[in-house]
């Protein structure tokens, strides 16, 4: 959530550091929002960070970021990390990044999370050096809460909180947007217990499925997406079952084969100690029905299920769909002298077996950052991208950061930390990898 002294700043953007640009070299780019006002105690105590006088909401672009003649670019953008880190992708050729608002900017005198405005807005950023601009910004709904382009880089799907339209479909060409299309997914009223009823939206790797995840209720909804010649979509249909998952499926990814579709289920509630109050969670492993299959043979279930880690808000798959990593948030949102505090997170590491959809777990490893959120591989699959929203007790000007881990396979499969972080505004929370 940006601060009000943006009015200074032409269309929302600003570079900082250097300009922005694609990523045009063999070393890739990676994708980092910073939000700049919440603080990480805010979901227990519902009060904001101070002010900060040097760093906006910051969209940061890393290239070569595995390479020590790496660059790194900075340019301002409104973005949240209340929800989850689903509010940024990017273009399949780097040119254009979209960010979604949850919440508007800060009020001046705003201190409380309850003082904010409900966002309902995607921006397209040009990433195009010393002209990047916002090229278009369209309305959606209330509160997006996670955005996905389709593997083919024309249609951004979005979750929204807005009660008989939730999924929004949105075209985009050349970073401009075209005619929304908005549908209601029949919910139920929410059974209370948990306030949200979807939190999640990922495109199936085929480009014809989407999967939200219905936290309320514990399931996860396949649809196939229909279009029109003009590229509006014009229906959403069932795509076979419902798949009951464990309580609060937050997230969720499919793997690269688009075999199976994995959730993160972070078991809170308001049936639970401060509603965060269970220390495992547990990953659900759903086995798709085949591309194309329509009627009783559009079958999805579930093979499996592994115990998860604590507040594992964010998972991501090696792109040759072997590994899974969480990261986990444990107590480090906590106040200090909670029962709950702790002083890491941490990285677990699972093995996926394509055959069964067993997953295998290989260990977990702490990690010094506070709420980690954010997680992307680069290319090769060997170096891990970890977002960190800040430190503790850190006095460094940037106050998050992006840290490299490896992935080490010789043995068992482990995680290891290396001495490489880039220091990046503090409030890190979702990360994408080009």
């Amino acid at each position: 959530m940006r601060r009000c002294s943006l009015a200074a700043i032409a269309l929302y953007l600003m570079p900082t550091l250097s300009s922005a640009q694609p990523p045009q070299n063999h070393g890739g780019a990676v994708f980092v929002l910073s939000d700049a006002d919440m603080a990480p105690t805010v979901y227990e105590t519902g009060e904001l960070g101070p002010p900060d006088p040097h760093h906006r909401d910051t969209l940061s672009i890393i290239t070569s970021p595995a390479e020590q003649s790496r660059s790194v670019a900075m340019m301002e953008v409104s973005n949240s990390t209340y929800g989850p880190p689903g509010a940024l992708d990017i273009s399949p050729d780097g040119q254009f990044a979209f960010v979604a608002e949850t919440f508007r900017q800060r009020p001046e005198r705003a201190t409380r999370l309850d003082e904010l405005q409900q966002g309902d807005t995607i921006r397209s950023l040009r990433l195009d050096g010393g002209h990047s601009a916002v090229v278009d910004s369209v309305r959606i709904g209330i509160q997006p809460q996670a955005i996905h382009l389709n593997p083919a880089g024309d249609l951004i799907v979005a979750i929204t909180v807005d009660a008989d339209r939730e999924l929004t479909f949105v075209p985009v060409r050349e970073g401009r947007f075209g005619p929304v299309s908005s549908f209601g997914l029949g919910l139920e009223p929410s059974t209370g217990f948990i306030p949200l009823k979807a939190t999640w939206v990922q495109w199936h790797p085929s480009g014809r499925y989407i999967a939200i995840n219905l936290v309320d209720r514990g399931q996860v909804a396949f649809f196939e997406v229909l279009r029109g010649n003009d590229g509006v979509v014009s229906a959403i249909r069932p795509w076979g079952n419902r798949v009951q998952t464990n309580k609060f499926p937050f997230v969720g990814r499919f793997s690269p084969d688009g075999r199976y579709y994995i959730t993160s289920d972070v078991q809170w509630g308001i049936d639970t100690a401060g509603f965060y109050g269970v220390r495992e969670g547990i990953l659900t492993t759903v086995r798709l029905a085949d591309v194309g299959a329509m009627g009783d043979a559009a079958r999805h279930i579930v093979p499996h299920i592994a115990l998860g880690g604590w507040g594992a808000e964010t998972i991501a798959f090696s792109p040759d769909g072997r590994f899974l990593v969480t990261s986990n948030l444990r107590g480090t949102g906590k106040q200090d002298g909670s029962r709950d505090w702790t002083e890491h997170a941490s990285l677990s590491l699972y093995e996926l077996d394509a055959e069964t959809g067993r997953l295998s777990p290989h260990g977990e490893w702490p990690l010094a950052g506070v709420l980690p959120q954010g997680l992307a591989f680069d290319r090769t699959g060997q170096s891990l991208f970890v977002g960190i929203n800040r430190y503790r007790n850190d006095e460094a000007p940037l106050g998050g950061a992006v840290e490299i881990w490896r992935i080490t396979t010789e043995g068992r499969p482990a995680l290891a930390p290396t001495s490489d972080r880039i220091r990046l505004p503090a409030g890190v929370h979702t990360i994408v990898a080009r």
